[in-house]
């Protein structure tokens, strides 16, 4: 979901391209979650305007403007959040409670409150003397950075705005996805929303050509436009499965920031092609450098690799067999609607090759899923890991690696690519199947999932095919959507 934050190497070119603006005033459309008008306040001179609709934005924008909020607490509204009321006494108190309410929004609007969500709510209550005394010496500290704010359709009030100024926007990429984030703040406070329409491609190309009339102007999206070619001035992605953005602006220089990938070798001897696998297996952790590495040598280099939290080879009788990688951030997909939460994100699971093995990619499974990797999960996230999901590709409708071990909860059959296609990374993430599995954690110890690999899986072939399993783009399904 569309979140309002611009990554700090565009933030980065936009103080840079602003900075040499000759401007009075800046006009801030789609506000979100203030990031331009942050970075503005420390790099430009000129009094700044924010917009925005949400009732996050709305209030905290009416508050930074030192305007009067009118928001009080719903009183339809009889969910768990309801003690809130009494903490209500000032703007700088709402604003406090919208920020909390904000971090609790997937617990709050999840349609299958699951045991965890319950306990994080219930951890929040307990702690909200503290928490709220925190965030509002925070709230109280806030600069009045802006000069006005307009709750409003950004395409009407763009309009009405002194083309001889900055106009600066950074609008939503996913239709309602911003509204669905923030859902949960107006079930609690009541405040006057404005009247617009939900933004789509249409009405941002539309505020597009409007905003070109200003003397100054600088878009940030996540597209290229190619009507506004000649103004392409930056091109931006984090990480190599980010979201690439595209920074359009009337501005003489351009910048372009990518990701770059560091690959080492790590110093652990590999299971060779001829090698029986020992009677001994345990996890060890491996340096982000050297799981790239063995990635870059064992896995289709089509598929597009993310950031993981914690890699972990494994291996058997001091010997390498395989390696996978998870994240342990928190996901907004909704994955309590099939399995046991919280989950933890298989990013990347692969054996070495070659070897004699023909499912040798089962036992870096086995160990993936076994009480010792349950453990180091929770360790890593403090918390509790009860499911292992993952996302395959596969020109069938199943995938015969995650088989047997992980069940099948979702299956979607892609659009396939035009036939003269050469890019194999569009190739391979939109033709087949995208296929998203899941399986408990901690069934077995890594011993005991060593023997159930022996046992069922240890056939002997000539030569391994290694499978291919890759997590979906960003911009492939919106953070935040259904797996289904």
């Amino acid at each position: 979901m569309f979140q309002g934050t611009i990554p700090s190497n565009v933030q980065m070119m936009l103080g840079e391209i602003v900075g040499s603006w000759n401007a009075s005033d800046i006009y801030v459309g789609c506000s979100g979650n203030f990031t331009v008008e942050r970075v503005l306040h420390n790099h430009a001179k000129a009094r700044l305007h924010g917009n925005d609709v949400t009732a996050y934005s709305c209030l905290i924008g009416d508050y930074l403007a030192g305007n009067e909020l009118g928001a009080r607490v719903n009183p339809k509204y009889d969910g768990p959040m309801s003690f809130v009321e009494k903490y209500i006494t000032d703007d700088a108190s709402v604003i406090a409670v919208t920020l909390i309410l904000s971090k609790l929004a997937d617990a709050l609007k999840s349609k299958k409150r699951n045991a965890y969500y319950e306990r994080l709510i219930q951890a929040y209550k307990d702690q909200w003397e503290t928490i709220f005394a925190s965030q509002y010496n925070l709230v109280l500290a806030l600069p009045k950075m802006l000069t006005s704010f307009c709750r409003g359709d950004v395409c009407e009030w763009v309009k009405g705005l002194d083309k001889s100024q900055g106009f600066i926007c950074h609008p939503p990429f996913y239709k309602g996805g911003y509204e669905k984030m923030f859902a949960a703040i107006e079930d609690v406070i009541a405040w006057a929303p404005p009247e617009y329409e939900m933004i789509d491609q249409e009405k941002i190309h539309a505020l597009f050509e409007e905003a070109m009339g200003f003397r100054h102007f600088l878009f940030v999206i996540n597209k290229e436009m190619p009507e506004l070619k000649k103004n392409l001035i930056g091109l931006a992605q984090t990480t190599n499965r980010g979201t690439p953005l595209y920074v359009y602006a009337n501005h003489d220089r351009s910048r372009i920031v990518m990701p770059s990938q560091k690959a080492t070798t790590p110093a652990i001897a590999r299971l060779g092609q001829n090698d029986d696998v020992g009677e001994t297996i345990s996890l060890v952790k491996l340096q982000s450098a050297e799981f790239q590495g063995l990635r870059s040598q064992y896995l289709n280099p089509h598929i597009k690799p993310a950031s993981e939290s914690l890699a972990l080879g494994v291996v058997v009788d001091k010997k390498l067999v395989g390696a996978f990688a998870v994240s342990v951030a928190p996901t907004m997909g909704n994955f309590d609607k099939h399995v046991s939460t919280p989950t933890v994100y298989l990013l990347s699971d692969f054996p070495v090759a070659p070897s004699k093995y023909k499912r040798l990619a089962k036992l870096v499974l086995y160990a993936a899923l076994s009480k010792e990797s349950k453990l180091i999960m929770e360790m890593l996230s403090n918390r509790r890991a009860r499911t292992l999901i993952t996302t395959a590709f596969s020109k069938k409708p199943v995938s015969m690696k995650y088989r047997g071990l992980f069940d099948l909860v979702s299956k979607k059959e892609l659009d396939g690519v035009d036939e003269n296609e050469t890019d194999m990374s569009k190739i391979y993430y939109g033709s087949g199947f995208q296929l998203n599995y899941a399986a408990p954690l901690g069934a077995w110890t890594l011993q005991e999932g060593l023997a159930l690999w022996k046992k069922k899986c240890s056939q002997v072939e000539q030569k391994e095919e290694v499978c291919e399993v890759g997590r979906p783009r960003d911009g492939d399904r919106p953070a935040g959507a259904p797996i289904t």
